[in-house]
């Protein structure tokens, strides 16, 4: 989340995802515009014309995701492209909003207007359980790259919704592991009253239970929120080994209501919701020591100068941390090779053979070389910038990675760990 360009900024990225040309191409030939039925194919020669939209944060309390994410679905768009394996994408970029406001409806409107077979996200789960039947009912695959809620394990979405992300039944498990491993017996809980913050409350709490840590405090606030120095009070009354803050970006005003009551940071852990919105660019309060969780593992050198490429091309600022990069370029690679996979780009074609694509075949980790194995007859296993991935049933990953990271002087992060989890067993 780090020095990401901030609303204003990303709008560069917005628009050059906005105007992506087919390669080599004049025109879409899609049909069945708001139906997700895409085309089945049809192109110049075998080629198949893909055409997918991203719903991804510009404004709001996620905006600070927005820049990675889209940047990790352009540089998967340049890497099919490039491959020239029988298909060519075109992305289309709409914000996402927050829960706050009526964005999403619209955008989510507009891109299934425009005749797309799949949707990569939204990041808010708030904000994808708030357009996923408007989605999945049109017969498009939902992937999000960042939705933890584990509310859509279970959703009723015929099969059309997935996600790169795990569940936040792994993140919580992994954050209550470190919290526990770094000696703490009582815990204060401070968290967001939305899906995201209760479904992982629920989570770290059941494990603190479970492993004899007291919950000395367990304190809810409003989703945009602007004072919490009831809540911070209420949370530091008990004097607890650790605070653990489940929230978006107002992380930064909580931070600093707690330097104002003399709160050592070495307590406090976040999680992916707002690790890296504190960054070395904010000088208000300086949270050296404390630690958050982050679904995926560290990018490679290779991964992060893609992605830096991607913002320099679209004239943004460069990106400092990843998070759910990689999650988005996986979800935008694994949309085409399903297509490929299936030898046709509608919504159906792409949701059957979107668990075949990541398990169970020949293991590969770049599109040309899954899109060669295709396209000479064998089942491929895509293991992404991400993990391992491998949709469940549910379209959940049923193993996947968290990473813990640590604030130093000045607001830096320093990678600690990868955990690996496997929700299988």
């Amino acid at each position: 989340m780090g020095a990401f360009a901030r609303p204003t900024s990303s709008r560069s990225i917005r628009a050059a995802l906005g105007s992506i040309a087919l390669l080599g191409a004049t025109a879409l030939v899609l049909t069945g515009c708001a139906t997700g039925s895409g085309n089945s194919g049809s192109g110049s020669g075998d080629e198949l014309d893909l055409k997918i939209g991203s719903l991804l944060p510009t404004t709001g309390t996620l905006a600070v995701l927005g820049p990675p994410e889209i940047a990790g679905v352009q540089a998967a768009v340049n890497d099919i492209n490039d491959a020239k394996a029988g298909i060519t994408i075109s992305s289309e970029q709409k914000d996402s909003g927050d829960t706050s406001t009526d964005i999403a409806t619209q955008s989510t409107k507009a891109l299934l207007s425009s005749g797309v077979s799949a949707i990569v996200g939204a990041a808010s789960s708030g904000v994808s359980l708030s357009v996923i039947d408007q989605i999945t009912q049109a017969g498009v695959v939902q992937i999000s790259p960042a939705n933890t809620s584990p509310a859509f394990t279970d959703y009723k979405d015929d099969g059309y919704y997935f996600r790169t992300a795990p569940s936040d039944v792994l993140q919580g498990q992994v954050v209550g592991q470190k919290i526990v491993k770094d000696g703490a017996t009582t815990v204060s809980i401070l968290y967001g009253n939305n899906d995201y913050g209760i479904g992982l409350n629920k989570s770290v709490t059941e494990y603190f239970e479970a492993n004899g840590v007291e919950v000395a405090a367990d304190v809810t606030f409003d989703e945009g929120a602007s004072d919490f120095t009831s809540s911070v009070t209420t949370a530091l009354a008990p004097n607890p080994d650790a605070l653990l803050v489940i929230s978006y970006d107002e992380i930064k005003v909580i931070a600093e209501q707690l330097k104002g009551q003399g709160f050592d940071f070495s307590k406090l852990y976040g999680v992916d919701g707002n690790y890296g919105v504190i960054d070395s660019s904010y000088t208000n309060v300086d949270i050296a020591g404390s630690q958050f969780t982050n679904p995926g593992v560290k990018a490679s050198d290779e991964f992060q100068a893609k992605l830096q490429k991607v913002v320099k091309d679209a004239g943004d600022k460069e990106l400092t941390v990843f998070s759910y990069a990689p999650e988005s370029y996986d979800a935008t690679i694994l949309i085409a090779l399903a297509a490929l996979q299936g030898g046709a780009t509608d919504g159906k074609t792409i949701r059957d053979n979107l668990e075949k694509v990541s398990k169970d075949g020949e293991k590969c980790d770049t599109f040309a070389d899954c899109a060669k194995l295709i396209n000479d007859g064998k089942d491929i296993d895509y293991e992404g910038q991400s993990g391992p991935i491998s949709f469940d049933k549910n379209g959940d990953p049923a193993q996947a990675y968290v990473s813990v990271w640590k604030y130093t002087e000045g607001n830096k992060t320093e990678y600690e760990d990868a955990v690996f989890g496997d929700l299988t067993k």
